[in-house]
């Protein structure tokens, strides 16, 4: 039970609602703080007087943080941004974020200007928090539907444009940015030497990754490898043995976390064992698929979410500023490359063909909610292809990888095998699979023989559950999308009891379906959209 000050909005979590396992959504995201002592820090951080503050506002709340505006007299208007208790990994976060975008400022990345920050709990707030300035203009997902077929290339060519900027800084290896001094001392790091303080000491440094796969479930108390690295190989093989080192220690017999996969594992729990096997097949191949070409080997920073609701954009069109640059990490190019997932529209074949995007010719003479639909297939593709089309002549680099077939076979299975595992054992051994059967296409030069292999009956069955399960995906986010709700369950305020009632409405459709009281059981106790527990 909250005490009546500890229930004040500033404190929970009220922008949305969550279908499932609610309250444990809320309790991760419940933070209380000393709001007197927080107007203060942003007063002396802005040079302004406390009694200038005419007002604080919680402005957003996302993931991982809740955002609070606090305007003063002059109209001057600054962001204090906190981050929920749940927020990973503790004091690298916060660390990290702030030192990657004082060095993205110094290569003319529009980013805020942070006034001042901490990166503990252990003050007067009561808080971490970043203070910074407030990007003037409007972020791209309030705007994006709004905008004409040539204010939307204009805006792709600008991101585009600053993607390169990236792409371009040269780093001395993999992990995330850091201030050199702000590191305690023994924890690895790799200084940036085109990087100085007034007194020729090193400013910025590479040091442990804080990409959220590395501290997620006990994962930071492995005493795993989680950076910083000097080669691809080494960034390969890290994944692949820490999530060993996980499985060693935590691993035990369980259902997946996806409920509606139990049929394809018989309704059994799963076996870690398995999934050891796969990643020490993982192992047994990683360092033999990096790139032989250096350029694509290149140690890359991008930003960890290129949404539109991280762009803000000026009245004049131009990029005002690029935010929330928590969880960035260094990775070799050939891992970077890819469309950010706002952007991409994989699994229609137009854009994967590279088409140009063109409106149906009956267009005219369709119903207005067929119109609606097709003007939004029109949309993606014609994202995708803005994309392709500008990376293709702003960065060719980029594009390069990112039409490598090659590269993405390595990508997918380095991103199944970081993946943690779930009770899922098909995931990582179908990304195997392509690997193995077409090794000489996708092995270094230099690489022996595949020292992994697979019976002809083993690679059909593995890839005979794999095709199940991405079906299963596929069926999955058709129903939240009717729903309404995103893989978290989260549903905005106003639409949360049309939710509620859908997905009743599905799940008693299943049970009117279902052919046995097994299943008529196993719908009620595992419905993928209601209330479950959750195993780490």
């Amino acid at each position: 039970m909250l005490r009546p000050e500890q229930e004040h909005e500033f404190f929970n979590y009220t922008t949305g609602r969550f279908l499932w396992n609610e309250r444990a959504r809320l309790i991760e995201r419940h933070h209380t703080f000393n709001v007197a002592e927080l107007c203060l820090r942003v007063s002396k951080a802005c040079g302004k007087e406390r009694h200038h503050i005419t007002s604080v506002d919680k402005s957003a709340e996302g993931g991982w943080h809740r955002i609070f505006t606090v305007a003063f007299k002059d109209g001057t208007e600054v962001i204090a941004r906190l981050p929920y208790p749940c927020n990973l990994p503790k004091r690298y976060s916060t660390l990290s974020e702030v030192a990657t975008m004082a060095f993205l400022d110094q290569h003319g990345i529009p980013v805020p200007k942070v006034y001042d920050w901490s990166a503990t709990a252990d003050n007067s707030v009561g808080s971490e928090y970043i203070i910074m300035e407030k990007v003037q203009g409007t972020d791209l997902h309030k705007t994006w539907y709004s905008m004409t077929v040539g204010e939307r290339l204009q805006i792709v060519e600008r991101i585009v444009r600053l993607e390169r900027v990236l792409f371009d800084i040269s780093l001395p290896a993999y992990g995330s940015i850091y201030f050199k001094d702000s590191l305690s001392p023994g924890t690895p790091t790799v200084d940036i030497p085109s990087h100085a303080n007034s007194d020729g000491s090193p400013r910025f440094c590479i040091g442990p990754s804080t990409e959220l796969l590395w501290w997620y479930s006990h994962r930071d108390k492995l005493g795993a490898n989680s950076g910083p690295w000097f080669d691809s190989a080494e960034v390969l093989e890290a994944v692949g043995k820490r999530e060993l080192l996980w499985l060693e220690k935590f691993g035990r017999p369980r259902y997946p976390q996806e409920s509606i996969y139990r049929p394809v594992y018989d309704y059994q729990k799963v076996e870690p064992e398995v999934q050891r096997k796969s990643l020490e097949d993982y192992l047994k191949i990683a360092r033999f698929l990096v790139p032989d070409n250096e350029e694509m080997n290149r140690p890359t920073i991008r930003h960890p979410d290129l949404s539109p609701s991280n762009i803000f954009i000026s009245t004049r069109g131009e990029i005002a500023g690029m935010i929330d640059w928590q969880h960035c990490v260094v990775l070799p190019l050939f891992l970077q490359a890819k469309i950010p997932s706002h952007f991409e529209n994989y699994g229609d074949e137009d854009s994967e063909m590279h088409r140009q995007p063109k409106l149906p010719d009956n267009f005219n003479s369709l119903p207005d909610e067929d119109k609606a639909i097709q003007e939004e297939i029109y949309r993606k593709r014609q994202l995708h292809f803005f994309y392709l089309g500008a990376t293709s002549h702003m960065n060719r680099l980029h594009y390069s990888a990112l039409r490598s077939n090659q590269f993405t076979y390595v990508s997918r299975l380095y991103n199944a095998a970081r993946n943690p595992w779930e009770g899922d054992n098909t995931t990582l051994k179908a990304h195997l699979i392509p690997i193995i059967t077409t090794w000489p296409k996708v092995c270094r030069k230099d690489a022996p023989d595949c020292p992994v292999h697979y019976s002809e009956e083993e690679i059909k069955e593995c890839l005979r559950r794999h095709e199940k399960q991405l079906e299963i995906d596929q069926g999955m986010q058709g129903m939240r999308n009717f729903v309404g709700v995103n893989p978290e369950g989260w549903v905005d305020n106003d639409e949360y009891e049309e939710a509620k009632k859908k997905a009743a409405d599905i799940k008693a459709q299943w049970i009117a379906e279902a052919e046995s009281e097994f299943e008529r059981k196993d719908i009620e106790e595992n419905f993928p959209l209601q209330d479950h527990e959750e195993i780490d």
